[in-house]
Formats: structure tokens, sequence, C-alpha cells
């Protein structure tokens, strides 16, 4: 999924904090839930991979207005961060893409 609002901005509104991923994928690794320091997970998800499976680990966390949260597969270890679609917005860039994308689908 993409990022809504992600291409949106100017260079000199974008924000410069790098959002640190805790997942490390590694099939030599067995999976393991280390959080909040570290998750390892297998390199791709299995077949059982699907949201009736996941279940959400830790807190939900917001960065630059996009909140996200961590989901771990109960069967095979498979882990994602999964960024929840974006409601609300106090960025002028964002309102106005919406804004647009909402003539457009008129």
């Amino acid at each position: 999924m993409k990022r809504i609002g992600s291409n949106l901005r100017p260079a000199e509104q974008k924000p410069q904090r790098k959002l640190r991923n805790i997942i490390r994928y590694s099939d030599e690794i067995e999976p393991s839930n280390d959080y909040p320091r570290r998750i390892f997970s297998p390199t791709r998800p299995g077949t059982c991979c699907n949201d009736e499976n996941r279940e959400i680990v830790g807190s939900v966390r917001e960065v630059d207005g996009f909140k996200y949260c961590y989901k771990i597969c109960q069967k095979c270890g498979h882990a994602v961060r999964y960024f929840y679609p974006a409601v609300k917005t106090n960025d002028e860039a964002v309102r106005k893409y919406r804004d647009w994308k909402k003539y457009m689908t008129q």
C-alpha cells in the first residue's frame, strides 16, 4: 500500500526523520518476537498469512501523521509493518490531493 501524501509534499516540507524498521527478514533464523527491540520473520508469507491469523504486537504508533503497528502471523511468524489508512490529517498537501481525487472521481 502506498502512503498517501508521501510524494505530495514539497522537498522543504518532507520529514527528515527516517522510520526505523525493527523487522529482520531471514530464512536462517527461527521466527521470534522481541518487541520493541527486534522481530525476526521469514522472508516470504505463507498461505496461512491473512487478517484472521495476524495479531497486533505492541501498541499503535504514529510518525509524521501516519499510524502504524506491527502484525505477526500466529502460525508461521511472518511479520509486517501495517500502516492504517489515513482518515484525518493536518497536512495541507494531503488535503489538496484528497480534494483533487474527489473531484476526479465525480
